[in-house]
């Protein structure tokens, strides 16, 4: 079975690999809490609850309890959805995981920052979640120098070299491996390719692949890639069939940033949003992805996720899947199981809003209070 699949401001993803491993992601060791948020609009995974009601929780987990003994917060009649998912983002400092906070956004999908510490003593304090790859493996024929921001072994030109990439990733502790499939336009080698994949499957981890050209998406389909990210800018991504294995998270937002600050053809964006346009017919799944660099870009981490929201309603998606592009659907391609809706024994991440986020995708911003791992960060 084949789909179409294109290119966007945000991240397509059709969930077939096996579940991420990786380190611990919980804040730690808490004392006791019991909070009660009432007089809320609850967001049941696809619409607002038509009657106010009140979430429990216990710990940091959402609880079938009663408020009996907690500390009541008065939602006001306000909307409470989970807490957003921002599924391709590349961190310089813990200080940007505030930043994502103040937005709503507690789950990030960090892809590519090396050294990989940068992220990984993030954890340490309570803050955005952060799920990361460390350095991207660039595949290629042939040796070449190095380029800067990869780590020493992370240009691949042989089976062998893929599978010690993915044995360094692994003792890293990261959550996903990713590929470079076109640095600088280079072509790679579908066996390095199969070989990280293979590797990493056997290790329980799905393999990301960057790929901004019709071939490198063709080629992530015929190697078993599990998702793409990136925006396709040689051409349109319509009438590019890829295998229903592989997914794509393409972010154009930052692309548009990137060409103006290159001083490329503004026509390489066009591919992006015609693409865009054509997504809601493919019957595709999609969840969204910022790709902020805010040192190399006009972006600011977190940002650029509501403004991938925007251009998603503006494509012809609703308010909802918007919502759900940053919220179920990310924990689905991601096998993050444990958050992303609010029902009992999930991950209390959740963002009270002041306004009704699908009437106008913007109210994403009317943000009252966050709460990651049920902690209040305001």
């Amino acid at each position: 079975m084949y789909l179409q699949t294109l290119l966007t401001s945000f991240a397509l993803f059709q969930i077939v690999s096996s579940g991420c491993s990786g380190h611990n992601h919980h804040i730690g060791p808490q004392a006791h809490y019991k909070t009660a948020i009432t007089n809320v609009l609850i967001w049941d995974g696809k619409k607002f609850g038509r009657q106010r009601s009140t979430v429990i929780i216990i710990d940091g987990v959402i609880a079938d309890s009663t408020p009996v003994g907690a500390s009541v917060i008065n939602g006001n009649g306000g909307f409470l959805i989970p807490g957003l998912i921002d599924s391709h983002v590349q961190l310089t400092d813990c200080k940007q995981l505030l930043e994502l906070q103040k937005l709503g956004i507690t789950t990030a999908l960090d892809l590519g920052t090396h050294p990989y510490n940068v992220v990984a003593k993030c954890g340490e304090h309570g803050l955005t979640d952060i799920r990361g790859s460390g350095a991207a493996g660039i595949v290629r024929e042939a040796k070449s120098g190095l380029i800067s921001g990869y780590a020493a072994e992370s240009l691949l030109s042989s089976l062998e070299a893929g599978e010690a990439f993915v044995a360094s990733r692994l003792a890293e502790e990261i959550d996903h491996i990713l590929l470079s499939l076109d640095p600088l336009g280079s072509r790679s080698n579908d066996a390095t390719i199969k070989a990280v994949v293979n590797a990493a499957h056997k290790a329980g981890l799905q393999v990301i692949a960057q790929a901004t050209t019709h071939a490198s998406r063709s080629q992530a389909a015929r190697t078993g890639v599990d998702i793409v990210t990136d925006v396709q800018f040689d051409k349109s991504i319509e009438g590019t069939v890829i295998d229903n294995s592989t997914s794509s998270n393409p972010s154009s937002s930052m692309f548009q940033s990137t060409i103006t600050n290159m001083c490329e053809p503004f026509f390489l964006y066009g591919h992006a949003a015609r693409s865009m346009n054509s997504t809601p017919e493919m019957s595709l799944v999609l969840a969204a992805g910022s790709s902020g660099i805010d040192k190399t870009t006009n972006s600011h981490v977190g940002e650029f996720l509501h403004e991938e929201l925007a251009r998603m309603v503006a494509a012809g998606f609703t308010p909802s899947q918007a919502i759900q592009a940053a919220t179920s659907i990310p924990t689905s391609a991601f096998r993050i199981d444990d958050r992303g809706v609010i029902k009992h024994g999930m991950r209390a991440d959740l963002v009270l809003l002041r306004a009704d986020p699908t009437v106008d995708i913007g109210n994403l911003r009317s943000i009252v209070n966050v709460w990651v791992e049920g902690l209040s960060k305001r």
